[in-house]
């Protein structure tokens, strides 16, 4: 039996450097008694033994695949290495949990897509907004159109680190916003422009603005791994209310404020003599905060409950094509 309830069953983690860390010490909170890591990385591998002294570590990753033991593996390294990884994974027919964006272009995901044809693997993409419930609260907001008709919405994701020295960005971070975006209206938007900056190294840009349009909808992401401090903000901006999703704040992430601003219609009146001005229009705002459970516990919860995730490799490919073109 390899269901959540399980906790004996065996589990790997392949990677165990920031991100494989959390999902490690997630793993041992959930109650999972049996957990082995693998991680070529001789500096990771050391920071990790101090970190979880009671975890068995392994130095052969032939030892995971013939394992018929272990069926769930985590897979948390870098975009650039993940194919050789995976491909071996799907042949052993493991479940795999690969964090996004999984790898770093569109022609290694169709490899992996035509492998898992030939297989009895299920791969699911750690694409953690899925499975954030105030991501749900806010699609329940716009899908009740509360706030309006949307005119504009902002992401701001910004921060000193963790830098990747493999892909840029918007790979690391964009990819989380736009996996919000294509859980809220279901489909990416269209590229306008963009501009991006690389400051510590050649080809790998460190800072990114880019500039989209979903409908009517006009939606800027700007996102940094070199910023003086933590941002991880939402607006949205309606007809009716606007919408504030600031991730750090603990108390109320969510804000809607029942404001919002206008030109009145000129239609009985001589343009020549009236020059409007927008009306602006305040009243009582809101603050939302859910009683749930962490996202990356809901997200360990569906890659071993559920046998087609919602964040799969059509999704993820989807994400990685639009990456590319940027």
């Amino acid at each position: 039996m390899f269901s959540f309830l399980n906790k004996e069953q065996k589990i790997a983690v392949v990677g165990s450097g920031y991100w494989g860390s959390i999902i490690i010490n997630t793993l041992i909170k959930l109650g999972f008694k049996n957990i082995i890591i693998y991680d070529k990385s001789i500096k990771n591998k050391k920071i990790a033994k101090k970190k979880f002294k009671t975890i068995k570590f392994e130095n052969n990753f032939s030892n995971i695949l013939d394992d018929k033991n272990i069926l769930n593996i985590f897979v948390v390294t870098p975009p650039s290495v993940n194919l050789t990884i995976v491909k071996k994974l799907i042949f052993y027919n493991k479940n795999i949990f690969l964090e996004k964006p999984g790898f770093s272009n569109v022609k290694d995901i169709n490899k992996i897509e035509n492998y898992l044809k030939k297989s009895k693997s299920k791969l699911m993409f750690g694409y953690i907004y899925y499975y954030n419930s105030y991501i749900d609260k806010i699609k329940t907001i716009l899908d009740k159109k509360i706030l309006g008709e949307i005119q504009y919405i902002s992401f701001s994701r910004k921060n000193l680190g963790p830098i990747r020295n493999d892909v840029d960005v918007d790979y690391d971070l964009t990819s989380h916003d736009l996996s919000i975006i294509k859980k809220l209206f279901k489909k990416l938007p269209i590229i306008k422009s963009y501009k991006k900056y690389s400051l510590l190294k050649k080809n790998i840009s460190d800072i990114s603005n880019l500039h989209l349009k979903l409908k009517d909808i006009n939606i800027d992401i700007n996102n940094s791994w070199l910023n003086p401090n933590k941002e991880r903000l939402i607006k949205i901006i309606g007809k009716k209310k606007m919408l504030s999703f600031d991730e750090l704040d603990l108390e109320a992430p969510i804000k809607i404020y029942n404001q919002y601003a206008k030109y009145p219609k000129l239609d009985f009146f001589d343009k020549k003599f009236l020059k409007s001005k927008a009306l602006i229009y305040v009243g009582k705002n809101k603050s939302i905060k859910l009683k749930t459970k962490s996202p990356l516990i809901n997200e360990i919860k569906s890659f071993f409950d559920y046998k087609k995730p919602q964040t799969d490799i059509i999704m993820a490919k989807e994400i990685l094509t639009f990456l590319e073109k940027i």
